[in-house]
């Protein structure tokens, strides 16, 4: 469902975090297209959303997208929390709570 015309003018800044090879390619992409670069991540999100994967390969592919998109705000956050010595968990602790979290969504599929 698009959005209307007013979400666009009232829609807050928005901030993204990739590596910078990436995030360099997403601003040319934008700035090709002639849009600010916000307004480019919602289009490519919308159309994402709204399009079908064409097999159960590209859905695979998809999920194993986001897991990875996960471990590395995972490893982020770790890493950010390490550095402020806020890190209370050991890896060990980490990586069963992962498991853990895994197991209970594969049993609601």
């Amino acid at each position: 469902m698009p959005l209307s015309i007013d979400f666009y003018r009232t829609m807050p800044t928005l901030s993204f975090h990739a590596p910078a090879p990436v995030a360099k390619a997403i601003r040319t992409a934008a700035k090709k297209r002639g849009q600010k670069v916000s307004r480019f991540l919602l289009e490519s999100a919308e159309n994402a959303a709204s399009a079908e994967p064409v097999s159960g390969l590209g859905r695979e592919l998809e999920k194993l997208a986001i897991e990875s998109m996960a471990l590395t705000a995972l490893h982020r956050s770790q890493a950010r929390a390490s550095d402020l010595g806020l890190d209370k968990m050991t890896p060990a602790q980490i990586r069963t709570e992962i498991k853990a979290s895994r197991r209970e969504r594969r049993s609601r599929t």
